[in-house]
């Protein structure tokens, strides 16, 4: 079952994340900054439950004209049933209703969900080039390290 996302949800949704290899978790996923996040964006945030577990979430957010998708991620005993597709498609559909045009995402090159999001109407850019700064602390609480 779908569901917008909770604070209390924090914990689990971690432990979701985790389970993931080369996934980078900064200090903007701090309980915090989850909190922080779920404050401004929670209409765009969703989980899906089964037998009170989280096995599916994806957090969006916008900045009044472009929206962004951050943690779409689904617990591997369910890849390919649909989940990723129907969580994808929720925070698209809120997005597309607060007025946001185009929505981007930010993913590693050699992550294989790469033909997911292809597969769900996404395109690679390869006219810009993503540039970082980090700002505040340089605190990774994930196991990938940036380059």
């Amino acid at each position: 079952m779908m569901r917008l996302m909770r604070k209390d949800d924090y914990s689990s949704l971690v432990d979701l994340w985790s389970s993931f290899s080369g996934t980078t978790m900064t200090g903007a996923d701090s309980r915090a900054g989850f909190e922080r996040f779920l404050e401004r964006n929670g209409e765009y945030c969703f989980i899906v439950h089964l037998n009170d577990r989280i096995v599916g979430s994806v957090m969006a957010g916008h900045d009044s004209r472009r929206g962004y998708i951050y943690h779409l991620a689904v617990d591997e005993s369910l890849q390919g049933e649909g989940t990723g597709t129907e969580l994808l498609n929720a925070a698209e559909s809120a997005l597309r209703k607060a007025g946001i045009e185009k929505a981007h995402l930010f993913i590693y090159t050699d992550n294989s969900a790469i033909k997911f999001y292809e597969k769900t109407g996404w395109h690679r850019r390869h006219d810009i080039a993503v540039m970082s700064k980090v700002l505040v602390g340089e605190q990774y609480l994930g196991t990938r390290t940036e380059n």
